[in-house]
């Protein structure tokens, strides 16, 4: 009779605890807060041949670092550079003439745009980084003609990162442009990264089939773009980062 009542005893204690890490559980999952998630992205810029011509020569390759105004290409522009002889000759003549009085204002006009517009394509012949960045991708090789528009080389600056995350109306009150955000990486060990909401979209959409959200479904919802920090570039583009778009995680 005691060994049942022991048994009897033991069984209620296991349910007791079987119950109460249950409802633990719940109470834990129940506090924490819903995470949007959003995918990196970084500032890219493509850069594309103003002229026609043959490249000679790329001075970067994929991965590397760069300034601002670093030659990254050049371009032979053959045609340009022969032009570029007769017309400085003739320019010089022309202010020669000008200066003496033995030609017109507007034909000294007509010459200089001519000087003007050649020089500048001959500048445009070496393609220089509008930004600090790494090279992500060479479109073309030395040899290669290219026609103008064609893309040469891109560059992203890795410092600029960014991820938006799309929210419901219901949340849109709580939120403001310059908001501090905390945004989690759960692959590194829950990593935290410090950013700041730059835009709220005015427009609703549906949400993005690109976008992964812990409680996906199908309803209208608002763009927040949040701009974190990298200094250790340890975010890269394409990542998931997440976030309750709330300073307090």
């Amino acid at each position: 009779m005691q060994k049942n009542k022991r048994w009897i005893y033991l069984g209620l204690i296991c349910a007791v605890l079987v119950l109460g890490t249950y409802f633990m559980i719940q109470y834990f999952i129940g506090r924490r807060p819903f995470m949007y998630a959003g995918t990196l992205e970084t500032t890219k810029v493509v850069l594309s041949s103003r002229v026609a011509s043959d490249i000679s020569e790329f001075f970067v390759i994929e991965g590397d670092t760069v300034s601002r105004d670093q030659l990254l290409l050049e371009m032979s522009c053959d045609v340009y550079k022969i032009m570029a002889r007769q017309i400085d000759n003739d320019f010089a003549r022309a202010a020669a003439l000008k200066e003496r009085g033995h030609m017109s204002a507007a034909e000294y006009d007509v010459l200089s745009r001519n000087k003007q517009d050649n020089d500048l394509k001959l500048d445009w012949c070496r393609v220089k980084s509008p930004m600090d960045g790494t090279v992500i991708t060479k479109f073309r090789e030395a040899g290669e003609v290219v026609a103008p528009g064609a893309p040469l080389i891109s560059i992203a600056n890795p410092y600029d990162i960014w991820a938006y995350f799309y929210v419901p109306y219901s949340v849109l009150y709580k939120l403001k442009v310059g908001q501090s955000v905390v945004g989690i990486l759960p692959e590194a060990n829950n990593m935290r990264f410090p950013g700041r909401i730059i835009k709220i979209s005015e427009v609703a959409e549906f949400t993005p089939k690109n976008v992964q959200t812990r409680d996906e479904r199908t309803r209208l919802v608002y763009g927040v773009k949040v701009r974190f920090e990298n200094r250790d570039l340890i975010l890269k583009s394409g990542m998931t980062i997440e976030s309750n778009l709330t300073d307090e995680q």
